[in-house]
Parts: C-alpha cells; sequence; structure tokens
C-alpha cells in the first residue's frame, strides 16, 4: 500500500494526539502467535493519569509477516481483574517505526484508585497488569512503599532480584539508569547470546527485548506503576552529552538517537516526553525530557534527575576516569555543570516549592531520585582518587544543591542513588570536607540488580577514606527498599543470596532510619 507522507505523520502523530484514524487507512495483518511476548507494564502516575505500555513482539522476531505493518491494539483499564468495571477503553495503533511499541496515556482518572489494564489484538489478549493512580497532592497519606533498583546487565544473571522484590509489595519502583548495556554479550558470560556493542538502532531494541524477555522483569512491570530515568549505558558508557566518544561513522549524535528512541519504545513513560513529539524524535535531533516532578499526596515529592543529557564533558585530569580532587581544579569550575542550566533552574524552583515559607502545601519528604551517589566517594585506587563520571567530578553542581537545600530549608531531603553496583549509605555534609558542616541529607544508593561491583576492592577499603558512610556492601546484588510515614523513612538493603538463581532467596543487609525532625539516619 502507498502512503503519501501527510498520511504517514497523521498516523505517526495520532496516538499522541488523540486524532481518530480513518477507517481502513491500513490493512491489519493476520497474527501467527501471541505477540505481547514483552509483557506489560505502567508508568508516569498522576493523581488523574498513567501510561499503559506494550510491544508488540512475535515470539520469533527472524518471522515476523507484520513487521512493516501499523497494527490496532485495544486497551482496556478497569476496578477488577475480570474486566466487569471498565473505566475506560480504547485503541492505539502500534507503528513499526516504533517497534510496535504502545503508549496509552489514560487521563481523567480518579486520585488514590487501584486498577486493572490489558491490551488485545487480533484475538490475541496480553497480560493483565496492575497500576494505581497517586493520591493528590493536598492528601494526607499515612505510608508509602517504594523500591528503587539500577543496573540491570542482562548477560550477568537472572533478574531473580526482581521476584524479591514483587514479594515486598512496592507501591511504586523507581528505575534509576542501566537498563541494559550498550555492550552487548560477551563470550563465558552467564546467559545471553554474544553480540557485539550496540551502535545502531536496531542493536539497542535486540538489548531491550532480552531484557523485558525476562520473566521475573515482566511480573515486576506487570505489578505496580515505574517512574524510570536513565544512566549512561542505555547509550554508551560514560557519555555527556552530545557527541559521543568512540562513535566513528555514526556521528556526533546519530547513535545517541538511536538510543534516545529505543529507550523510548520499550518505557512506560508518557508520549509527552517527547520533545518535539514524534517527528522530532524519528526526523530530528532526539531529545526527551526525562527529568520530572512527582507528588504522592503531602508524603512525598519525588524529584526524578537526567543527569546525563545535559552534562559538561568529564574532567581531563588524572588517569583512566580517575583523579586526586586536590590536584583537578577543572572540577571545581562554577561554570560545570552536571545538570545542565536549565534542569538546575528547574531543580532550584522545586525546592523553593518545599521551603517554610510554603509549609501549607510542601510535602512532608522531598527524595531526590538520580543514577549515582552525590556525596563524596574516594576509592584506594592509584592512591586516593575520585570518579570524574560522578558528582565529585563537577563539584560546583553538588555545593549548589546543598547550599540550595540548606537556604531552602527543604522538608526531610533524602537522596537515592544507584550506579556504583554496591549498597551505599552515607551521609552528605553541607562541607568543606566530606565530614565538615552539618549534615544536609542522607543518602541512599541500591546495588545493582545483576551487574558485578568494580575492581577487587572491599567495602573496609572504602569506608576507611569516606568516614561520612555509614555502610557499603560491595558482593551483593539487589535493591533498595524505602517505606515513608509521616514521622519517619526507613529504608532496607535487600540483597539476594546468588544472581545465577532464578529463584534466589532474599535478606537485608541493613536498615536504617530516618526521622522526620533530623537527616541523620540510625542503623537499626
Amino acid at each position: 500500500m502507498s502512503i503519501s507522507r501527510r498520511h504517514w505523520w497523521q498516523m505517526a502523530l495520532a496516538p499522541c494526539l488523540g486524532w481518530a484514524l480513518p477507517q481502513g487507512l491500513w490493512a491489519q495483518a493476520p497474527l501467527e502467535a501471541n505477540p505481547f511476548t514483552l509483557g506489560v507494564a505502567s508508568g508516569a502516575p498522576s493523581e488523574s493519569s498513567v501510561v499503559l505500555w506494550t510491544r508488540l513482539m512475535p515470539p520469533n522476531p527472524y518471522r515476523n509477516p507484520w513487521a512493516d505493518l501499523p497494527l490496532e491494539v485495544r486497551w482496556e483499564l478497569a476496578l477488577d481483574e475480570g474486566f466487569k468495571q471498565l473505566v475506560q477503553s480504547g485503541s492505539h495503533t502500534a507503528l513499526p517505526a516504533l517497534a510496535h511499541s504502545v503508549h496509552v496515556e489514560v487521563t481523567g482518572l480518579a486520585a488514590a484508585q487501584r486498577l486493572f489494564y490489558r491490551f488485545s489484538v487480533a484475538g490475541f489478549t496480553s497480560p493483565t497488569g496492575q497500576t494505581r493512580t497517586l493520591p493528590r497532592p493536598q492528601d494526607e497519606l499515612t505510608s508509602l512503599r517504594l523500591a528503587f533498583a539500577s543496573c540491570q546487565r542482562y548477560h550477568a544473571g537472572h533478574f531473580g532480584a526482581y521476584r524479591a522484590m514483587l514479594a515486598d509489595q512496592p507501591d511504586l519502583v523507581l528505575f534509576l539508569g542501566d537498563y541494559i548495556y550498550e555492550s552487548g554479550g560477551r563470550l563465558g558470560e552467564f546467559r545471553g547470546p554474544v553480540s557485539a556493542a550496540a551502535t545502531a538502532l536496531n542493536d539497542y531494541r535486540e538489548l531491550y527485548a532480552l531484557a523485558h524477555s525476562d520473566p521475573a522483569l515482566q511480573a515486576m512491570h506487570a505489578a505496580c506503576p515505574w517512574l524510570v530515568t536513565w544512566d549512561d549505558h542505555e547509550v554508551f558508557n560514560d557519555y555527556a552529552g552530545g557527541p559521543l566518544q568512540g562513535e566513528g561513522r555514526f556521528g556526533s549524535t546519530g547513535r545517541r538517537r538511536s538510543a534516545y528512541q529505543a529507550w523510548y519504545e520499550h518505557m512506560p513513560v508518557s508520549p509527552r516526553t517527547l520533545i518535539g513529539g514524534l517527528q522530532g524524535l524519528l526526523s530530528g535531533p532526539a531529545a526527551l525530557q526525562v527529568y520530572q516532578r512527582v507528588a504522592v499526596g503531602r508524603l512525598a515529592m519525588i524529584h526524578l534527575l537526567d543527569t546525563r543529557q545535559y552534562r559538561d564533558d568529564a574532567v581531563r585530569c588524572g588517569i583512566g576516569g580517575l583523579f586526586k580532587p586536590e590536584d583537578c581544579e577543572e572540577a571545581n569550575n562554577p561554570g560545570r555543570s552536571l545538570l545542565g542550566s536549565a534542569q538546575e533552574a528547574w531543580l532550584q524552583q522545586g525546592l523553593q516549592q518545599q521551603s517554610p515559607a510554603h509549609a501549607a502545601t510542601r510535602q512532608r519528604w522531598n527524595l531526590i531520585a538520580q543514577p549515582t551517589t552525590v556525596s563524596r566517594r574516594l576509592l584506594p585506587a592509584l592512591g586516593e582518587r575520585s570518579f570524574s563520571d560522578g558528582w565529585d567530578g563537577y563539584v560546583a553542581t553538588r555545593d549548589r544543591l546543598i547550599k540550595s537545600l540548606q537556604d531552602q530549608q527543604v522538608s526531610g531531603p533524602v537522596i537515592l542513588g544507584g550506579d556504583i553496583h554496591e549498597h551505599w549509605a552515607a551521609h552528605l555534609h553541607a562541607g568543606p570536607g566530606a565530614t565538615q558542616g552539618p549534615i544536609v541529607a542522607p543518602e541512599f544508593c541500591c546495588t545493582s540488580i545483576t551487574s558485578r561491583a568494580f575492581g577487587g576492592l572491599t567495602s573496609a577499603e572504602i569506608m576507611a577514606l569516606n568516614p561520612h558512610v555509614q555502610f557499603s556492601a560491595r558482593q551483593q546484588r539487589g535493591y533498595g527498599l524505602a517505606t515513608l510515614s509521616p514521622e519517619r523513612l526507613q529504608v532496607q538493603m535487600r540483597v539476594i543470596d546468588d544472581v545465577f538463581k532464578e529463584w534466589p532467596s532474599v535478606s537485608t543487609a541493613a536498615q536504617f532510619e530516618v526521622a522526620a525532625s533530623s537527616p541523620r539516619m540510625k542503623r537499626l
């Protein structure tokens, strides 16, 4: 069928803009097998909306007679698992240009509502997912349970940590980066095919499909809504903003554009994430607004940050990304930013709304969720050195954040992170040293879902150089679990016994409590 450019863009933009499409514009292809092989997910919840996600892919992606055809997908949202009490339903066109991914942003919903959803196409029905809308920002809430996770290299082990997380029944999952690893699969790794590093769109798509094929991850996605951000491996190791080292013939932004598109196709994020809409994603420089602010009643405000898209290049001090802080003036350059000026201004504005001047409307807790460690982190490698790719390489950005938390007297600030493949609990001090000045906020970073710890360093060695650190566990995989009430925050460092088991046992390596009246953590 020959389709004009105008009709192509009409179809491409319709799912985002809610347009009705002419009957018969696209032929519906017969499906030989159930195409819901990657499961379902929900995300980006608010008090009145939620995003429903799936991606259609046959069991054998190399035998796909509808690979180049759009498919009309039905969706249903109900109050009950039997779908007798429908809340809303409709149809969405899954485009081949977006790998037949589906992003349905359902609006006009009641606040604090538990919901069930499913998709169907050509006689096949997806698994049923559960989701929920959030309470209104002015509503009092007695408790909230958040799981936070990062760094799930498929080839390094099973995603069994998600089976344990599922049993913990979180209300919401925060995923803090490295959903895939662009380096592909190496010979001798535990599972998955050997593959070259991803450089083109289909390469990235295959890695996301591989991750979504894991049954434990599918179950956790289907259990509750997710809020997601990215780190570097969704694109390229240690990349900063636009030009990527090692791109070669793919140009200065082509690889990033492909990676961003594949990330969007596989995440339960709103179409409003796309700057310039689908046309901007498919035909222009890729740009997505990932950072966002999410209020969960009066109990918590989540500030979810993007520390990759807008950052300045890493400092050129030191060796192999490791530098001595006292020998690197560039790391302290106030003109350099990890977040970019626009995102820093946005964060500053949001923190101002959490000051005592807004006591009648502000939230009790402010969770600053981002991919890595904000507090200082010295490593016993080549002497005492810091890693240039993290907040230590952007000291001015960290100083501005600390100053804002202090100046605005932000209520209940807590830093959540990941990236370092290590459970890490630390106090963020005002400075100038790592333990000097008052404690501004507690910081909790979760270990990886599967990725191994870096090098042969021990937790004892790292803690000896970092006296502000209250706990470190490098050799175990797992996730973090935070339970909030108006009076206190409790964080459990959850660990599994074996990353090579599909059904591992789970335990708590350490547990901490933070009172609403003080940022100092107490180990329980």
